[in-house]
């Protein structure tokens, strides 16, 4: 039955060379390109794809024979992806143990849940965050997006089973999953929080099955023609190029941070790719050639593979960071390289049944000297394999119970508890401002300990300033700091309205140390309209991972130069030469980079608040 329906269905040549775009982009993103800004919406088209694909072959089973003979469909689904991750794992846990221990120990905590399909909900349960990772990232944290296709290849063929028994089963199959699709959507939505880490809903398989289900209803409706358009096929081929150059303009533009993202943007992005596979199916125009080139396809064949290896390649080799041209392109080579031996040696092989072939066989009965010696050969190859999976197995056991592992405290689980512990303190010294309700007086005659004491800044940050905190109070006891892990510079002008409007604060002025969780975008403006003639503080952030690091340093000093009441805290210059301020991930801070990041506080604001005296009253 599987020959009969793998003839019915014509092999999309051109799916390959959108699947080339979209590992390219994904890559690049991970190589921090500046041309790749939000190049994570490759893993989207790669969604949307394997939802048309997948569907198209559940439904043409349920039309040849009636339904789906879920166990083969499920093998089939397991030959092609666990051989590939299980062998990439398997490496990069031996070679982690040489060369990055804390990597190792990260790998070796997700290596199940990579291998077992659950990896996007053992984060989201940890609470690992794909966008502030502390410390190194683990090898596997790409994973994710396989566990989302692996439940998906779980769930979504006995659904269609349990809807095929219905009338116009091609209209029951395109209203069910439109209405999930829907319910998806509006999830991202929903959970989506401006004001916090967005990881959850970026790795939640009921948050991002949207893409999936748009997907598959590219293809019923390829099957069934639900909706009856009457569209030229030159017209198709406009809609797919257009929606090309829109995805590729999105990748390019759109900063992955972005807000736009979570309400609607990916669904948009799902939406433009199920148009571009649809218009290569029914039309032969330019698109069609170019995503039917020869680099393309061959890139497009190893695209799972490339996606398998490139991160924890990266990992290993620069961190995450922005690495030198040269190591890009070494890690790119690797990238590709590894990729080509796991599609040639293990994927296609597999794919192809070579295991069955052989067990078939080794239980034959030979009928001449030939397929003796053919069944003996094969034989000895089995046992060859077997002993050395065997061995690797026990090797890779007993490399993960005795090589010594990384002994660190959690550091997300500590930053976590530490945040909800300022939470409360922030609120508690609020409470304790608006109890005392002291007159201002002038701080010109104050000493500069009394000043400190006195002054009332309010401090809008994010998980850099959290570790901060306990140092922050101690050198301005009066003011408050307002911190959450995740934070955006968007949200942190949310945040100090709030303030404004709702819990009435008038302090005396506003530090707002928010940068290291994506672009500046117009904030700096309208932070300094809100704060009016308060003194407003902008400190310059160290995150030497993120490509927006250096534009974000430059937009704050110069910002700083051109409007009045507006002072630097350099942290950026002051933190430069001392790795021992920072932890692993060389961002966020150890003790002793917290105090020289309160100490940088301090002396900023004892200045600037000695030169406003002066000015008012010279006034």
């Amino acid at each position: 039955m599987e020959k009969k329906i793998q003839k019915k269905r014509k092999y999309i040549k051109e799916i390959d060379g959108l699947r080339a775009l979209a590992v390219i982009m994904v890559l690049a993103y991970h190589l921090k390109m500046p041309f790749a800004k939000s190049g994570l919406l490759g893993v989207t088209v790669f969604f949307v794809i394997s939802g048309y694909l997948i569907t198209g072959i559940l439904i043409n089973e349920i039309e040849e024979s009636g339904g789906v003979d879920l166990k083969n469909f499920w093998l089939r689904r397991i030959r092609r992806l666990l051989p590939a991750v299980l062998s990439m794992a398997v490496v990069m846990i031996f070679v982690s143990a040489v060369v990055n221990r804390v990597v190792f120990t990260k790998g070796c905590n997700d290596l199940l849940s990579a291998v077992f399909g659950y990896n996007n909900w053992w984060q989201i349960f940890r609470k690992v965050s794909y966008f502030e990772n502390a410390g190194a990232p683990s090898p596997f944290t790409h994973c994710w997006s396989l566990a989302i296709e692996t439940q998906f290849y779980l769930i979504y063929p006995i659904l269609l089973i349990l809807l095929s028994k219905a009338r116009n089963r091609g209209k029951v199959f395109a209203a069910v999953t439109a209405v999930l699709a829907m319910i998806s959507v509006v999830l991202m939505g929903v959970l989506y929080s401006p004001d916090g880490d967005p990881s959850r809903v970026y790795y939640g398989t009921d948050t991002r099955a949207f893409s999936l289900l748009i997907g598959a209803l590219a293809a019923i409706q390829k099957e069934y023609h639900i909706i009856k358009v009457k569209l030229q096929v030159k017209l198709w081929a406009v809609i797919g190029s257009i929606s090309v150059l829109i995805l590729i303009g999105m990748m390019m533009l759109i900063s992955s941070y972005s807000s736009f993202l979570y309400y609607g943007g990916q669904a948009i992005v799902s939406v433009l790719v199920a148009f571009v596979v649809y218009a290569v199916t029914v039309s032969r125009s330019l698109l069609n050639i170019i995503l039917d080139s020869s680099i393309l396809k061959w890139i497009g064949d190893r695209s799972y593979s490339i996606y398998l290896w490139h991160y924890p390649i990266i990992v290993l080799m620069s961190g995450g960071k922005r690495a030198a041209w040269w190591i890009v392109i070494l890690e790119v080579v690797l990238s590709v390289g590894f990729a080509e031996l796991s599609y040639r040696f293990i994927e296609t092989p597999v794919r192809h049944g070579i295991i069955g072939e052989y067990i078939g066989i080794i239980n034959s009965r030979p009928h001449n000297r030939r397929e003796r010696h053919r069944q003996i050969q094969v034989a000895r190859r089995s046992l060859k394999a077997m002993a050395a999976v065997l061995a690797t197995g026990l090797a890779l056991s007993l490399c993960i119970a005795f090589v010594p592992k990384k002994t660190t405290l959690d550091t997300v689980a500590k930053r976590e508890k530490k945040a909800t512990e300022v939470t409360k303190l922030t609120n508690q010294k609020l409470k304790e401002q608006k109890a005392k309700k002291t007159a201002k007086t002038s701080k010109s005659t104050m000493t500069d300990e009394e000043l400190l004491k006195n002054v009332q800044m309010l401090l809008i940050g994010d998980s850099i300033t959290v570790d901060v905190t306990d140092y922050f109070y101690k050198v301005l006891p009066n003011s408050i700091s307002d911190t959450k892990i995740g934070r955006s510079t968007l949200t942190g002008v949310k945040v100090f309205d709030e303030y404004q409007t709702q819990k009435k604060w008038d302090g005396d002025g506003v530090i707002f140390a928010l940068g290291t969780n994506g672009p500046m975008y117009d904030t700096l403006g309208r932070i300094r309209q809100k704060v009016g003639d308060k003194p407003l503080f902008l400190t310059t952030v160290h995150a030497p991972k993120e490509d927006f690091e250096s534009s974000n340093n430059e937009e704050i000093r110069k910002f700083v130069k051109e409007h009045e009441h507006t002072y630097l805290i350099d942290w950026y210059t002051a933190s430069a030469d001392h790795p021992e301020y920072f932890d692993q991930d060389d961002t966020h801070l150890l003790p002793k980079g917290a105090e020289a990041y309160a100490q940088c506080i301090k002396d900023a604001v004892l200045k600037a608040m000695r030169a406003e005296e002066k000015v008012n009253d010279k006034v």
